[in-house]
């Protein structure tokens, strides 16, 4: 009987390891749908007052998705704001 089974310890490591190997396949494919670029802009919902922001973009678009860091609230790292400055940051097309 001994040996038999020499199978069963990499099976269980194979299972306690895939979500680990999930979460790092599924971050790896979402930092290459975006990409994020610091920013200043004046805050019109803060009097006009200029904050430093990461921006969230759309890898393929350009499109301004987010933000994840802004200045004008005292904890920088929860923005709960409307974003009303996403629209200052959209990529405006030349016309021939």
């Amino acid at each position: 009987m001994t040996g038999q089974v020499h199978w069963f310890p990499f099976v269980i490591l194979l299972i306690a390891i895939s979500p680990v190997l999930a979460f790092w396949l599924h971050s790896r494919y979402a930092s290459k749908r975006y990409s994020v670029e610091e920013a200043t802009v004046r805050c019109r919902t803060h009097d006009n007052q200029l904050v430093h922001l990461l921006l969230v973009r759309d890898r393929k678009t350009g499109e301004p998705v987010g933000v994840r860091r802004c200045s004008a609230h005292s904890n920088p790292e929860d923005v709960r704001c409307d974003k009303h400055c996403l629209p200052m940051f959209e990529k405006v097309e030349k016309r021939a």
